[in-house]
């Protein structure tokens, strides 16, 4: 096949791995997916009732700022939302300092657009491993990736980049709590980037749709770290977050942007002329669901027991996180997480996602190699039953086969992972 600029792109980490298990015998067991994002709990009644109340109005357009940018009603409610929730205590932080948008993913595409400016030129700092949507909005926009580890000594991190490149940086995402491991931000890393932001003038895009799912204190944004860092305008700074996890609603997609009011004003530009409309229900059912707490206090009890669980059923076979925020277990595995993946899925039934479809090699290491990541999105009892089934899958005794692939040898099924693949380009079907 040709290589042209799209088939070159990223292909989803979903697509992948379902594509690498299209090549095994469908297992004879009920499939437990935790490869997933998207969380399962019920979504708040309350939220969904006043979705279903505004529903006539979907055939009704919004002009103006109400359609692209966000009811005033919901871009306040946001506002208030974000400035208790971070402790912002800046005056000229405002609800215009706030768009509503389609869920996070829409957000963080557009973010990066915006903020490219049409140069198409410079770099876009990544963390590795991320979402690959950061990657793959950088290089439409023209913008060559670094990636920056925030897992292992043997990548290069924010302190490794050259005077060179900080000063041809445009974008540095920043993913707090992180996608896949859950690990927060330290406050001196929030800090010395808003230190280079200043000093070489880029953005930060600061993704924290996973920040309401946590066990114990809320971690910090950038809201809170630029209000505490000297600046209250959010110069230079852009956050992301959404309704998926906060209050289970993937299905409606809603979230926001929030920046300093020159962002705003371009986003509002973007947004109209993409022509990325909000539906009205959506608007209204969120408001309500950024005003409640209390689903919020629940759906984290709700992970905090599957957390609680979760150690007892890994036990010593499948060493396991210890995080603190977001829905994920991030398990080191024995031998290669691609052929682990592969031999859970025909063995058991059980669905991984494997850290080489997140992370991205780097200095020939790739910082995510032999982890998998597993969402603990299903009722606790289907949860435990798929961690029992791969600990018994990687116990002692049964080592020797366990790590044999399924269907294909090893190399095959690297050869399949990866974007250089002619076999498995955009749009693979799943």
């Amino acid at each position: 096949m040709e290589k042209t600029f799209w088939n070159s792109l990223d292909v989803p980490s979903g697509v992948r791995l379902n594509h690498l298990l299209s090549r095994v015998s469908e297992p004879d067991k009920d499939i437990i997916d935790f490869s997933l994002t998207e969380p399962l709990h019920k979504p708040p009644s309350f939220v969904v009732e006043e979705y279903k109340k505004y529903a006539p109005t979907i055939g009704k357009a919004i002009n103006g700022a109400g359609g692209f940018g966000g009811l005033r009603e919901l871009r306040g409610t946001i506002f208030s939302w974000a400035k208790a929730r971070h402790a912002v205590k800046s005056k000229t932080f405002t609800e215009n300092n706030i768009i509503a948008t389609n869920g996070g993913s829409e957000a963080i595409f557009s973010a990066i657009q915006i903020l490219a400016e049409g140069k198409r030129e410079g770099y876009i700092v990544l963390p590795n491993p991320a979402d690959p949507i950061y990657e793959t909005a950088g290089r439409i926009a023209g913008l060559e990736p670094i990636y920056c580890s925030t897992m292992t000594s043997q990548q290069p991190t924010y302190r490794d980049l050259s005077e060179e490149q900080w000063a041809e940086v445009k974008v540095l995402v920043v993913n707090s709590p992180a996608d896949p491991n859950g690990a927060d931000l330290p406050v001196l890393t929030w800090e010395f980037l808003l230190k280079q932001s200043e000093e070489y003038g880029f953005c930060i895009l600061s993704d924290e749709r996973l920040n309401s799912i946590h066990r114990g204190k809320p971690p910090p944004g950038l809201l809170e770290m630029a209000d505490s860092n000297d600046n209250p305008d959010m110069n230079r700074c852009v956050v992301v977050n959404d309704l998926t996890f906060r209050s289970n609603l993937a299905g409606m997609p809603s979230g926001f942007l929030a920046g300093d009011r020159e962002f705003i004003k371009k986003a509002n530009i973007y947004r109209a002329y993409h022509g990325l409309y909000i539906p009205v229900p959506n608007q209204k059912a969120a408001k309500l669901a950024w005003e409640d707490e209390d689903h919020v206090i629940e759906n984290n009890k709700k992970y905090a027991g599957k957390f609680k669980d979760a150690p007892k059923r890994c036990n010593t076979s499948l060493p396991a996180s210890d995080s603190l925020y977001g829905h994920y277990l991030w398990i080191r595995v024995p031998g290669d997480d691609i052929a682990f993946a592969v031999t859970a899925y025909g063995r058991t039934g059980v669905k991984v996602m494997p850290g080489q479809l997140l992370g991205k090699k780097t200095g020939n290491v790739n910082p995510a190699i032999g982890m998998v990541r597993i969402a603990l999105i299903h009722n606790p009892g289907v949860c435990a039953a798929g961690l029992l089934e791969l600990c018994k899958m990687v116990n002692p005794k049964h080592r020797s086969q366990t790590m044999v692939a399924v269907a294909a040898p090893d190399e095959v099924l690297r050869q399949h992972a990866h974007l250089d693949d002619s076999t498995a380009p955009l749009g693979m079907p799943l």
